[in-house]
């Protein structure tokens, strides 16, 4: 009442949905509490109701006769209703807590996109909650763009620092070494015969050392890479890795590669060499294959051998051993690919690293090259 006229009904109105408001706003122990108080008061009030016009309306003794049944009746009947009301309210009041279990849940899986909207039903702790919840994944996302971006960065200054000390390996020591071995001969001609022995031996160092030079520009940035492109790299890599440990290589091309983009050939390559590095050092295998297949709109290259293999979680948990698979995945990650990794001890492993390629850059075919020590090259269709 206001100076003794009736509220009109856009007040009631609006002064309900400040009620309404206030209800929702009430926190969530406070909403469960008063919940059920008010469900155990109805159900009191109910049950007495209901009992006392049943005892009033049969008689004495009818009602004696079937109390039982009518206590059992209005028991089971006010549990169900208080069950179902008590559920109804229960899932309002806790639907804030179950969306943010799920934005947990696909942060787990590794999604950044994620953001939990604040529910009608939250009250002022959750939507506080639910509010630092999506700062903090705005922040994990952040950092991560920008580990990505630094990560690309520390990769490409590496490809480059690589690239000049190949360069100055190949360009300067290389030609002192071959001036050397030059002058070596002309003094051999001029020496008496007693003394060529000794000078024979420093020219065949003086060799070894040189090819040893050449071999060391040839990895840290193989010239063939940059000039006929992947297939031929992973060939001389597959021919090299044979000389070095004796391991029989084959390599299979599926389908018909040309040139790609120089950063998805410079990264295959190098988890490529990463990969073999590894067979080299801890398999203990006796065979090794590369494959590499076009189909459909990726690349795929699998590089597998038959050594004792590994537990793929125990090595990601030892930072000392898992640093070169980590690498191989940030590279892939680099150009939208992913690497997987199947090994199990005594079983060998296999390691599949895939990347886009669609186009006529890479064409599925029904041709496959193969590569291997016995058989250079040969096409199976």
């Amino acid at each position: 009442m206001a100076g003794g006229k009736p509220l009109p009904r856009t007040a009631w109105g609006s002064i309900a949905h400040s009620l309404l408001r206030w209800a929702l706003r009430i926190p969530l122990f406070y909403k469960v509490l008063i919940a059920n108080t008010l469900l155990v008061a109805a159900g009191a009030v109910i049950g007495t109701t209901l009992s006392f016009r049943a005892g009033h309306e049969l008689s004495g003794e009818a009602y004696h006769r079937w109390h039982y049944v009518y206590i059992l009746l209005f028991a089971a009947g006010g549990t169900a209703l208080s069950a179902l009301i008590y559920g109804v309210l229960l899932r309002w009041a806790l639907r804030p807590l179950e969306q943010l279990q799920e934005a947990v849940e696909a942060l787990r899986q590794g999604r950044m996109d994620i953001q939990v909207p604040i529910h009608p039903f939250s009250d002022a702790q959750m939507e506080q909650l639910v509010e630092t919840f999506n700062q903090m994944i705005e922040t994990i996302a952040s950092n991560n763009e920008r580990l990505h971006w630094l990560s690309q960065r520390i990769l490409q200054a590496q490809e480059e620092e690589r690239a000049r000390i190949a360069r100055e390996l190949h360009d300067e020591a290389a030609q002192w070494l071959t001036s050397l071995l030059i002058r070596q001969r002309l003094l051999i001609r001029s020496l008496p015969p007693e003394m060529r022995p000794e000078i024979e031996e420093i020219q065949r160092m003086t060799a070894a050392a040189l090819e040893h030079l050449r071999r060391i520009a040839m990895e840290l940035r193989p010239a063939i890479l940059d000039d006929l492109g992947l297939v031929e790299a992973l060939r001389w890599l597959a021919e090299e890795f044979q000389k070095q440990t004796g391991l029989p290589v084959t390599l299979e091309i599926h389908g018909r590669i040309e040139r790609l983009p120089r950063e998805v050939e410079l990264v295959l390559y190098r988890v490529s060499q990463e990969a073999l590095t590894n067979i080299a050092r801890h398999a203990k295998a006796t065979q090794v294959e590369i494959h590499l297949n076009c189909g459909g709109d990726q690349l795929e290259m699998v590089i597998a051998d038959n050594g004792i293999g590994f537990d793929p979680e125990i090595v990601r948990k030892s930072r000392s051993r898992s640093m070169g698979l980590i690498g191989m995945a940030e590279r892939l990650s680099l150009i939208d690919g992913t690497l997987d990794i199947e090994s199990a001890p005594g079983k060998g492993t296999r390691i599949r690293a895939r990347v886009p390629a669609s186009g006529s850059k890479c064409l599925a075919q029904e041709v496959v090259h193969v590569w291997t020590p016995q058989n250079p090259y040969s096409d199976r269709r």
